[in-house]
């Protein structure tokens, strides 16, 4: 599915004007190591989301620091996907479903790189208002994939959310949202688009 490709998302993310990490995609070594001599701390990321295994479950590889003293002619197999570190003082997930924009700032215990790795019962979820600009580009970015429905990530920078400089990481289009504190609201919102009470964007 073209949605789920992140070298795709972030080219449109880019194009609409909403700030992204510094990026490389690359299967050469003496590029990424390049990379990450002008960046400092370089992330890891799968170009999309793994497929379901024989048992029905699908796997994840989190987004992870990688030391480019590892690098090697390995890479040369394949692309991969490097980002810089954004140092980020928070995490929000904003979820939107037609019109309507739901978001968290989400912590998690010990400031985890990847808050999806640990468990999700122990995540602090704080409700944050998201910029109009920002929600306006979102709405955007999902006309421009046929959809009305994406769950965004995006790193905070600033001290208030409100007043950060939101960085797109990723949007997932078939993103998982019952364990969000916006859930009812939510699936409201999908009762109303699929009852047609509300006009998709």
């Amino acid at each position: 599915m073209r949605a789920e490709f992140k070298p795709a998302q972030l080219q449109l993310a880019a194009q609409l004007g909403l700030t992204i990490p510094p990026t490389l995609v690359t299967n050469d070594v003496e590029d990424a190591r390049k990379f990450a001599a002008e960046h400092g701390h370089v992330i890891y990321k799968p170009f999309r989301g793994l497929p379901a295994g024989e048992d029905g479950h699908a796997g994840a590889i989190w987004a992870q620091r990688v030391d480019p003293d590892t690098f090697d002619d390995s890479l040369t197999v394949m692309p991969h996907l490097f980002q810089a570190e954004i140092p980020k003082t928070g995490d929000v997930r904003v979820t939107v479903v037609g019109e309507r924009v739901f978001a968290s700032r989400i912590e998690a215990p010990g400031g985890a790189l990847d808050w999806r790795r640990g468990d999700w019962n122990d995540l602090v979820h704080t409700p944050v208002t998201v910029p109009e600009t920002v929600a306006a580009l979102l709405h955007r970015y999902l006309a421009g994939l046929d959809l009305v429905f994406g769950c965004f990530d995006f790193a905070l920078t600033g001290a208030a959310a409100e007043a950060a400089s939101w960085v797109f990481i990723e949007c997932n289009p078939n993103g998982q949202w019952g364990w969000l504190p916006d859930a009812p609201a939510i699936t409201t919102a999908f009762a109303d688009i699929l009852t047609r009470k509300e006009a998709a964007p």
